[in-house]
């Protein structure tokens, strides 16, 4: 291996090791109450632990000197430091246990016995740990008689002369031992926490920049929308934007400039749009709609189509509160495409966008996007407009979206990112290139800001904590069916210049645009 190859491996590494280090902290950040929770819990359970099983200890001390018979200064030190450093040995081979035991009448030992040597002398610190202080004070003295005949057989005839008695004292109050236990407990828990995040972070893998995109997926990347983030009044609202009205978004403005103008270079003549995204909560639906409306600002004649009939978001972007007929209706024939098409007006000026919104959640219903009715509709909106949007579900976990795939032009991919799991992403891409549509390109929502602080745009609520996207909304419970309940609209006027009344897309367009 040259040198090169070997800088360039070693930069490898650093890399992985720097991702390895931000999906871990990405984890935590997500998973940083759980961490809280398991800490204080085991916290909690060991002060319960230690407060049951607590009973006080006392310890006797007491040290001496180590005398050899007919030894001079030299031996004695050396025999000092030898018993403290044989002394353990002489515990655990019983030989002393066995004497003290039935000097006191005793089993075994009702207590622990320790020695230290003071090293450069012959004094030997001898201590006794025991439930009861007389015990303890028994004990000792047990040692200080028996040891030097134990002692012997090892380094010879010896005698102990006890130097300071320190007495039985409380080896460590109650409040020092409980409390000590609950540092244990908490530190248990958080390496058991810091556990749980390292491998969600090892399993939970994401996207962080177009170039991961790119390399996951082997697609054209148009851009990257940085994150957005709204004041909200009430925690329920969610966090929507729209380019039409709200004029303080410069840099996402000219962000989706950027991927219209790439996305435009794709398409060619090509007129019918899909933006779908691996699950729910990366965008996808506000994606679609700011994307519909730079493709209008420009001249052209955009009609965009709420096809997410079990969570219709569209309507609510452009906050339309009207009853009004959906998708099914118009497939079914209990409507008229221009009853269902609303157009939109900017402080009523004409756009040239006009929306087929969402009704009802309709998720009984979703076979009929795969029908022979929805062909001949995109095919009459084909004819009516300069390009088409529909909205669809996220394609890695519903069908919805591959039974549209036969009757659209292109597909627009809409990551979220640092939020879907790689494998998701993927699969949904692999699912949808299999129905022949072409992928245009895919779009990374929720870009790094200039401040280097990461945000997200258009998820509803919050991170569940082992990576739910949010498929209630759908009639999903985690990944299976669940039966979503009826979320009817309110009557009311269209807000930010919507006209009331329903307009045929037919003739020349309203804002001078030919």
């Amino acid at each position: 291996m040259n040198e090169t190859e070997s800088n360039n491996k070693q930069e490898r590494q650093e890399i992985d090791l720097v991702n390895l280090l931000r999906d871990f902290l990405s984890s935590l950040r997500r998973l940083w109450p759980l961490v809280l929770v398991l800490t204080v819990a085991a916290g909690a359970l060991f002060y319960i632990r230690g407060t049951r099983s607590y009973s006080p200890q006392y310890v006797a001390e007491a040290t001496v000197s180590v005398e050899i018979i007919n030894g001079g200064s030299n031996a004695n030190r050396n025999t000092a430091e030898q018993m403290g450093e044989i002394f353990p040995h002489i515990i655990k081979s019983g030989a002393l246990s066995d004497v003290i035991a039935a000097d006191l009448g005793t089993k075994s030992v009702p207590g622990t016995i320790r020695t230290t040597n003071i090293k450069g002398t012959n004094l030997l610190t001898v201590s006794v740990t025991s439930w009861s202080e007389e015990m303890a004070d028994k004990i000792l003295r047990s040692v200080l008689n028996n040891y030097p005949e134990v002692a012997q057989y090892v380094v010879g005839q010896t005698r102990l002369t006890v130097v300071d008695e320190g007495g039985v004292s409380l080896a460590a109050h109650k409040k020092t031992v409980v409390w000590g236990s609950v540092r244990k407990g908490a530190l248990i828990g958080l390496a058991v926490s810091l556990a749980l995040v390292a491998l969600r972070a090892a399993a939970f893998r994401t996207v962080r920049s177009e170039e991961e995109l790119r390399a996951l997926l082997n697609v054209t990347c148009l851009g990257t929308l940085p994150a957005c983030h709204k004041k909200q009044r009430r925690s329920t609202e969610r966090d929507e934007i729209n380019i039409l009205t709200d004029t303080n978004r410069g840099a996402y403005v000219e962000s989706m400039r950027l991927i219209r103008t790439r996305l435009e270079r794709q398409m060619g003549d090509k007129k019918v749009l899909m933006v779908t995204s691996s699950v729910a909560g990366e965008g996808k639906s506000t994606v679609a709609a700011n994307l519909a409306i730079s493709m209008a600002l420009k001249g052209k004649k955009v009609i965009l189509v709420d096809c997410d009939l079990r969570n219709p978001s569209v309507g609510r972007i452009f906050n339309i509160q009207e009853k009004y007929p959906g998708l099914v209706a118009v497939l079914n024939g209990r409507a008229t495409l221009e009853e269902a098409l609303v157009e939109v007006k900017n402080k009523n000026t004409p756009t040239g966008l006009w929306l087929m919104p969402g009704a009802d959640k309709e998720s009984r219903l979703v076979e009929i996007l795969g029908s022979e009715e929805m062909r001949k509709l995109v095919d009459q909106l084909r004819q009516e407009a300069d390009a088409v949007i529909l909205d669809t579900p996220p394609s890695a976990v519903l069908v919805d979206a591959m039974m549209l795939v036969k009757h659209v032009d292109g597909i627009v991919y809409v990551v979220m990112q640092d939020y879907a799991r790689r494998r998701f992403i993927f699969d949904g891409v692999e699912e949808l290139s299999a129905g022949g549509a072409p992928i245009m390109g895919c779009i990374l929502n929720g870009g790094r800001t200039h401040s280097g602080k990461y945000g997200y745009y258009g998820y509803y609520g919050r991170y569940g904590y082992y990576g739910h996207y949010g498929y209630g909304r759908y009639g999903y419970s985690g990944y299976g069916y669940a039966q979503g309940k009826k979320n009817g609209s309110k009557s009311g006027s269209h807000k930010n210049g919507h006209s009331k009344e329903k307009h045929k897309p037919e003739g020349k367009k309203e804002n001078g645009n030919k």
